[in-house]
């Protein structure tokens, strides 16, 4: 079996997939200067969000990013609305609805569906519309906008990260905003097109928190999800050959990079 195992089930007309590590992490050998003072300059969490959730962070990272591949991407940092447009340094869209999985057993999620946006803004400050608590949907231009996502929510036990992979277009981005946005809650398979890719991730940093990544679509992705299981399960094990010869912070990053199979900086 593959460190990246997906199981996959069929609800309410989408295909869905999870994989749900448990205690088992996908990478589970260390580089030894993680548990080391890191010098100045980039560090294994500016460049890919890697402290005590380790290098399977860079996995994460990279998968989420190479299955939205040629869609426009948006994502909703579940609460730290505020810290992302800070980390990203512009302002979101605001919405009324994000997706919610909880991850407290590591065999199994709740699906929580999508709940009423939340925000750490200050509830004295209400936006135009008179409302203090609801969700930014921020577009994400390259995989450093996604770390600087990561960066934004994890701050607390457990965070989490909604993916929309949606058709290029302003056509499309209005559809996605009006589905996420009014009173009536919307269901994943009503938000989401035939080609769009559903991407969550969940991630836990405490004790009695664990990982998560829900992937839905319209679409059957088990051939895509199955080849980047297989091309992680190579990259993983290539890691892991190198860790032995990695004498700096530069070598290590070097090596994140290949297991993460993108590069920061482009889309």
């Amino acid at each position: 079996m593959y460190p990246l195992h997906f199981q996959a089930s069929q609800t309410q007309g989408l295909n869905v997939y999870r994989y749900l590590p448990g205690r088992e992490a996908a990478v589970t050998q260390h580089w030894p200067g993680l548990f080391q003072e890191w010098p100045p300059g980039p560090t294994p969490f500016t460049e890919y969000a890697v402290n005590n959730n380790m290098e399977e962070m860079a996995v994460y990272l990279g998968l989420a990013w190479r299955l939205t591949a040629g869609l426009s991407r948006y994502a909703i940092p579940a609460y730290y609305r505020d810290d992302a447009e800070e980390a990203l340094d512009r302002e979101p869209v605001l919405v009324d609805w994000e997706y919610e999985i909880e991850a407290e057993d590591p065999h199994t999620v709740r699906d929580n569906g999508f709940v009423p946006g939340r925000s750490t803004a200050d509830r004295r400050k209400p936006d135009s519309w008179g409302n203090t608590d609801r969700a930014g949907l921020f577009k994400l231009s390259t995989p450093r906008d996604l770390v600087r996502l990561l960066h934004a929510v994890l701050l607390d036990a457990t965070s989490e990260i909604n993916l929309f992979g949606i058709a290029p277009g302003s056509d499309r981005r209005t559809e996605l905003v009006a589905s996420l946005s009014g009173s009536e809650r919307p269901s994943l398979r009503s938000v989401l097109r035939e080609a769009d890719v559903f991407v969550d991730l969940t991630i836990g940093s405490d004790v009695g928190y664990f990982d998560a990544i829900t992937v839905a679509s319209p679409a059957d992705l088990r051939l895509r999800i199955d080849t980047l299981a297989i091309d992680f399960a190579q990259r993983i094990e290539a890691y892991k050959s190198r860790l032995d010869n990695l004498p700096d912070m530069r070598a290590f990053l070097r090596a994140v990079r290949e297991l993460a199979g993108i590069t920061l900086d482009v889309a």
